[in-house]
């Protein structure tokens, strides 16, 4: 460990570039300049800018941003890789003794121009390409929400700029970048660095609009692997390690405890699906949960002051200390009741499946309303009463397909409850376990 460490400042200094030319060195600069003359109208937008500029027709200056987007010189020519990518950069795990090298891979062409960089080992990113991923699905753009001013709450957020209907997309669209997490060397001055060269292959505009993230650091290389750390989206590519995927407009939306909005990031096209849980107004915020909905009040907050250095002040935690704690109650009970239902305890009634449905009804947590109905369809499927079986279920795949998505693992179980009740498992269960 200790030798990895004293030459970590040698490494760090290299960062293993490769040369400069080669064949692909007017190919990237033809489909790089392409783009930038494409998307003009995106790159004059100032609205995600580090520090917005008075004039609306250019890319303000970086002059007080620790990133300086505007000032990139790239230590290495991307090459022709596959795909549409180029591969630059490529690095050896200075800590860890990781055998595969990382590299950076770069589409400049991706995201209607925005571009979108991976920072992979190789050979899982070359395997991920040909098999587990589709990257041909261009999202289109919705007229559900534009970015404003909370000075209250620090910074920016996002508000409905119509009246969106319950199950309606709010947004699609794909990560800028995805990121390997979990492992000590991003925390490194190594890792930070790399990072930041990722940032890098992104053009311009898009360098700018993940610089108007919140972060912090006293140079470049801080400042974008913190901005990494606090607002990135969990997917994967073809590896186990966790991937954080930088999305430049979800990452506006802020956080609340019992928020207005959904989503599910699909690991074969990558696109970020955020839909609204319920009815919101034109004017009204948007917000997501930043941790699971389930967490005890003091818990959850406390996790978001240490994570994300805010005290939360949301409708659920302004609530009083009394309704907190009876919200708290509740969610023992559901836990309890999760554990219950699937563990085919014969003392599980009907009253406790409806007591599980009002709780999270009245908790308005989506994926314990899930849970709970599609319990109640299988407690009534072993009990043979159909018409119970379809109502719930359909609940239950309803709420479902807007909480995690169509690659959702649970809804073949719930199409056979719904459309076939008597080929699921669950039939007459309860007789059969009785008898």
């Amino acid at each position: 460990m200790s030798k990895h460490l004293s030459v970590l400042g040698y490494i760090y200094a290299l960062a293993i570039p490769l040369a400069s030319g080669g064949p692909g060195h007017d190919l990237f600069a033809s489909i790089y300049s392409t783009v930038q003359q494409k998307n003009n109208h995106w790159t004059n937008s100032t609205d995600l800018i580090c520090q917005p500029s008075d004039s609306p027709f250019f890319i303000p200056s970086s002059e007080n941003c620790p990133y300086k987007y505007d000032q990139v010189v790239l230590k290495s020519t991307p090459q022709p890789f596959r795909d549409g990518f180029f591969k630059s950069t490529c690095f050896m795990n200075p800590i860890d003794d990781d055998p595969d090298s990382f590299c950076i891979f770069i589409n400049p062409a991706l995201n209607g121009g925005k571009g979108m960089v991976i920072v992979a080992p190789e050979g899982d990113f070359e395997q991920y390409l040909g098999k587990d991923i589709d990257l041909s699905i261009e999202p289109r753009e919705l007229d559900t929400m534009r970015t404003v001013d909370m000075p209250e709450k620090g910074g920016k957020g996002a508000v409905a700029s119509r009246d969106i209907q319950a199950g309606e997309d709010i947004a699609l669209m794909r990560p800028l970048a995805l990121f390997p997490l979990g492992q000590t060397v991003w925390s490194t001055r190594f890792g930070q660095n790399v990072r930041r060269q990722a940032v890098d292959h992104l053009p311009l505009h898009s360098r700018a609009a993940v610089a108007g993230l919140h972060g912090e650091g006293k140079d470049g290389d801080e400042f974008i692997s913190d901005l990494i750390d606090v607002n990135t989206f969990m997917t994967h590519i073809q590896t186990e390690m966790p991937i954080g995927a930088v999305v430049v407009e979800a990452s506006r939306l802020n956080h609340a405890c019992r928020p207005n909005v959904v989503y599910n990031l699909d690991p074969r096209t990558q696109l970020l699906n955020m839909k609204a849980i319920r009815p919101i107004e034109k004017g009204e915020e948007l917000t997501i949960s930043y941790r699971s909905l389930e967490m005890p009040s003091e818990f959850r907050r406390q996790s978001l002051k240490e994570y994300y250095g805010f005290d939360c002040n949301c409708h659920h935690c302004k609530m009083s200390s009394e309704l907190r704690q009876q919200s708290d109650e509740r969610m023992k009970q559901i836990l309890v009741f999760r554990y219950e239902a699937h563990s085919d305890n014969p003392r599980f009634r009907a009253e406790d499946v409806e007591e599980f449905l009002n709780i999270c009804d009245m908790e308005q947590i989506p994926s314990c309303m899930v849970t709970a109905n599609q319990v109640a369809a299988e407690f009534y499927n072993s009990r043979g009463e159909k018409q119970k079986v379809k109502e719930y279920a359909e609940v239950a795949r309803k709420i479902g397909l807007i909480n995690y998505g169509s690659s959702w693992a649970e809804l073949e179980e719930l199409e056979l409850l719904v459309n076939a009740p008597e080929k699921h498992k669950s039939h007459f269960r309860r007789e059969r376990t009785t008898s």
